[in-house]
């Protein structure tokens, strides 16, 4: 009986012949099998296709007649975007960018490319900001990808207030719009912010969205409303069947609330006390960084110890942003030979998205410089 070789593969023959099969692909020799896109061919080989996108694997194995087709008409897919996939087969190269990462994550999806699939879904990952992370989480949920759509929702989570009017927001789907709106990790000060977006979100298309009235409007916490607003909210309803079935609702409801994020934020003092000094050009720097830190809040009197960054950075900096951000970057980190590398690191609060996590649920309003890099008197 034949068994499986188990010798390495040798690198050198596996890159030359990778070479050969692009040199062919190029010069159309030996393809077995023609990809049609609107009026463009691309003229392939079975073998190359299947090895890297399980949707041709299956076409090319399967032993129907479709696996002995000699021309595969393709729809819905873009000639530039399955030029970028081809080049991918044969070469391993992925030319990825901002303007095409979107249609290639769609493509890859389709396809099966599962190698592209990672490498677009790490890049969006990455780009998730305040301006695109509502479409993100669109995105992630369409093409169930939970790395992108976890991510993108805890920037929406995160910065809520200033995303809640963005188009994509009123664009959302009913179902993501209620798995944002019920989430306890909403960053806003006041209930009045949810209630605002919700009602934006209804308003946007009501003929439509009016079945979803009272799922969409149970995900407000009543309680959390200051009873001004409660009030005039009531009145300012429609005497029709809709404000009987709202007002029905809100008074069925429970008379006590949970807090979102925001409304528990409160004012911390970060600690990250210098280990070691070196004194050197008339400044005091902080070697490295202790191996706890400790977050004290005034209001509660309580001291809380923090996620620890990597022990082994030197001479490195902090700073906290407006949004409550917290940032380290920096550093100079010791190798066994004595020499040194510099590196940087990104170190932010729970939402940043992806980021290594500093602050887990504390924000911090202290803006003086915490680091020890000073002058000498």
């Amino acid at each position: 009986s034949s068994t499986q070789s188990t010798e390495p593969v040798n690198t050198d023959y596996a890159v030359s012949l990778l070479e050969q099969l692009k040199f062919f692909y190029e010069q159309k020799l030996l393809t077995d099998v023609v990809l049609l896109v609107e009026d463009t061919e691309f003229p392939c080989h079975k073998m190359v296709l299947a090895t890297c996108s399980s949707y041709f694997r299956a076409m090319f194995m399967s032993g129907l007649s479709e696996s002995k087709q000699t021309h595969v008409h393709l729809r819905n897919v873009d000639p530039a975007t399955l030029q970028i996939i081809i080049t991918y087969a044969y070469t391993g190269n992925l030319a990825i960018n901002d303007s095409t990462v979107e249609p290639l994550y769609e493509t890859a999806c389709f396809l099966q490319v599962e190698d592209v699939l990672l490498q677009c879904r790490d890049y969006l990952v990455k780009k998730i900001n305040a301006e695109n992370c509502v479409r993100m989480l669109s995105i992630g949920d369409l093409f169930s990808c939970s790395e992108l759509k976890q991510s993108a929702k805890r920037m929406v989570e995160h910065k809520f207030p200033s995303v809640y009017r963005q188009e994509a927001f009123l664009q959302l789907s009913h179902e993501l719009l209620v798995d944002v709106l019920s989430s306890d990790n909403l960053n806003v000060e006041k209930e009045e912010t949810v209630r605002e977006a919700a009602m934006l979100w209804l308003e946007y298309n009501m003929e439509s969205r009016s079945q979803h009235l009272s799922s969409v409007l149970s995900q407000i916490r009543i309680d959390a409303l200051s009873e001004v607003t409660q009030r005039a909210w009531f009145q300012g309803l429609p005497p029709n069947d809709k404000s009987v079935v709202v007002q029905g609702l809100y008074k069925s409801m429970p008379k006590f609330f949970k807090p979102r994020l925001g409304m528990t934020k409160e004012e911390m003092l970060i600690f990250m006390e210098a280990m070691s000094e070196t004194q050197g050009e008339g400044y005091v720097m902080a070697n490295t960084l202790p191996t706890t830190v400790v977050c004290y809040s005034p209001q509660a009197e309580k001291v809380y110890k923090l996620s620890n960054p990597p022990g082994d950075l030197q001479k490195v900096g902090t700073l906290v942003t407006p949004d409550n951000d917290v940032f380290i970057a920096g550093g100079k980190s010791y190798i066994q030979n004595l020499q040194f590398v510099i590196r940087s690191l990104v170190v932010e609060d729970g939402g940043g998205g992806g980021h290594f996590v500093f602050v887990e649920t504390f924000q911090t309003a202290f803006y003086n410089e915490i680091m020890t890099l000073k002058k000498l008197a």
